[in-house]
């Protein structure tokens, strides 16, 4: 399954990032959200399926060769709530992915954030299983 594919599996929506992690050794970003659920149904759409959820799980990126926050400064810290992804080889090997994300402020103002990243992988992992590398 490509990272495109991958991705449409995985649902989000009304979740809060808990942390994102940068692992320069091993060339990952790692984002942690309170709880991950799966889209399994034909119609792409989540329909409360709730067997496979994950409690604080992480969506990891693999071989990451660049990521940029905009705006600088501001740590996303509520709803990852869309993501764009482009193709940036012919062989589905590299892909750049815009990440839009919410913040929160101490005034309980939002503003949006967005985590631009070149990436050649994605899997999800499982806090109680960190050795498993979820990636169907």
């Amino acid at each position: 399954m490509n990272l495109e594919e991958f991705l449409k599996t995985i649902y989000v929506g009304d979740r809060f990032i808990k942390s994102i992690v940068i692992d320069s050794q091993k060339s990952e970003l790692k984002i942690q959200i309170n709880l991950i659920s799966r889209i399994r149904s034909d119609d792409g759409l989540w329909n409360f399926y709730n067997d496979e959820n994950i409690e604080d799980g992480l969506i990891v990126f693999t071989d990451v060769e660049t990521f940029s926050f905009n705006p600088p400064g501001i740590i996303p810290n509520d709803e990852l709530y869309d993501w764009e992804i482009t193709k940036l080889t012919d062989d589905e090997s590299e892909y750049e992915i815009v990440l839009h994300m919410g913040s929160y402020n101490r005034c309980g103002e939002c503003r949006e954030v967005t985590l631009t990243l070149n990436t050649k992988g994605v899997y999800l992992e499982d806090p109680l299983n960190p050795e498993v590398k979820i990636c169907n």
